[in-house]
């Protein structure tokens, strides 16, 4: 049966051929009639492969085509292989760029000019006041857009209404830069012991007597020795203030304002702190908070020198303050401070000091270097001028401390986080003016006893 169906297709393709080539001469003569020259045709029938040879044909172009598939999904593979290891790279590539960038950031923060804080705090703390004036809704138009796309910039932050300038803080580097300005105008933090407090409250020992060593015979008894401590109790308080500002900011003024509001919170938070290191009274009350300052502490361990001694008193102005004075106060600190001790006085005295050289005393007095304070010394005893100490006068001013000598580094200040920035919203809406406050927690404490004394004026 297959035979005579094959033999049947052959010669129905071959009846098809026929009729085909008799329609193409139909065709060739009809071109001829109508002018047109053709190429004479030729005609021919050519016998055909079988369906099997046909299979065989098929099946062998379909495995070129999958062997043509194969080196495709090869190519691929090695394609999407080096098209991971370029992304890769370029991931690598970022990293490194944000840590180039993170340190250039770093290099041009730490280059900046004494007295003024890095180009990118000035930049968020300008960005600050932004925030605080488009609250008060007062820009229009351009300069409204202005300020929304500047702030976005600097803050990173989208503008809504119902963001407080608390959910923008000062960043932890950027408080390093202001931190880094309260060190520069202030002495309370080159001089005393930083410590920072992890608590509210903090107790720290204190060695109050001091047993001393001493020989021991052979075979003799080993005396015990009971030194005694007492605990000083550091309380974080809080100072600060509130910095009003125009709210007229140029868009050329972004940098400029940040740096004025950095420069004017750190020049009045070392003064508060040098308040605390040096003269708090302890009293709780203005200036003053409730840990005592050097001074206050000299007089409670009656660490003290007169003016011209016990036996000389009645000098109630500093201006009658000796040489003799200055060489005798340091013989009121125990022996050990004076390897690290120094003199700590208002800049105002330095005309009493020169003129403590004379031709029999040569002089004691050394300016130093040429620069404010710096490397100024008193018999080798180095000098800080520190502007919270009481300044030079010839006026009487009874038991008044002018003049401390010893280590200042047994004076720990507590800091109780760091400094903390907050912009207000409608606190001076009537003015159109923007507030700026500027707040940071600490205490003071005395850690040892007669580490440093104080020259003052007599009672009467």
């Amino acid at each position: 049966m297959q035979k005579t169906l094959n033999r049947f297709l052959q010669k129905a393709n071959v009846v098809c051929l026929w009729l085909a080539a008799i329609t193409a001469c139909a065709a060739y003569n009809l071109f001829q009639s109508l002018g047109f020259h053709m190429c004479p045709l030729h005609l021919g029938v050519v016998a055909e492969d079988g369906i099997d040879a046909q299979i065989l044909k098929a099946v062998g172009g379909i495995n070129d085509r999958l062997k043509q598939l194969e080196e495709i999904e090869k190519a691929v593979k090695k394609n999407a292989a080096d098209y991971d290891l370029v992304t890769k790279v370029v991931g690598e590539v970022k990293l490194e760029l944000e840590t180039f960038r993170k340190s250039q950031i770093g290099i041009k923060r730490g280059i900046t000019r004494p007295g003024e804080v890095g180009e990118e705090c000035a930049r968020f703390l300008g960005g600050l006041l932004l925030k605080a004036g488009l609250n008060q809704e007062k820009w229009q138009g351009r300069q409204k857009d202005f300020a929304e796309s500047e702030m976005k910039n600097i803050l990173g932050i989208n503008t809504k209404a119902a963001l407080t300038s608390s959910d923008i803080p000062l960043p932890t580097e950027f408080n390093g830069d202001v931190v880094e300005l309260v060190y520069q105008y202030g002495q309370g933090r080159k001089l005393a012991t930083v410590f920072p407090m992890g608590a509210l409250t903090v107790k720290l020992p204190k060695l109050t007597t001091d047993t001393t060593f001493g020989l021991i015979a052979q075979s003799g008894s080993v005396t015990e020795k009971s030194p005694q401590v007492a605990f000083v109790t550091f309380t974080a308080e809080k100072f600060g203030g509130l910095i009003r500002l125009p709210q007229e900011i140029d868009e050329d003024s972004i940098v400029a304002m940040g740096q004025f509001l950095a420069r004017y919170a750190a020049r009045n938070l070392a003064l508060v702190e040098d308040v605390q290191v040096f003269t708090s009274t302890g009293a709780d009350s203005g200036a003053n908070g409730a840990g005592a300052g050097m001074l206050t502490a000299a007089n409670t361990d009656s660490a003290t020198y007169p003016l011209g001694g016990t036996t000389s008193g009645g000098k109630t102005k500093a201006s009658q303050a000796v040489l003799a004075d200055f060489r005798a106060l340091r013989q009121q600190v125990t022996g050990a401070v004076l390897g690290r001790a120094k003199y700590m006085l208002h800049p105002t005295f330095e005309a009493l000091l020169v003129s403590f050289n004379t031709s029999a005393t040569v002089t004691p007095y050394q300016r130093g270097n040429g620069a404010f304070g710096a490397g100024a010394t008193l018999d080798g005893f180095p000098i800080e001028w520190v502007n919270a100490m009481p300044a030079f006068t010839t006026s009487a001013v009874v038991s008044t401390g002018y003049v401390l000598f010893g280590d200042p580094s047994f004076q720990y200040l507590g800091l109780r986080s760091g400094i903390r920035f907050d912009t207000s919203r409608e606190a001076a809406f009537t003015t159109d003016e923007i507030l700026v406050r500027a707040l940071e927690r600490m205490t003071v404490g005395y850690m040892a006893t007669k580490a440093f004394a104080v020259l003052q004026t007599d009672a009467s």
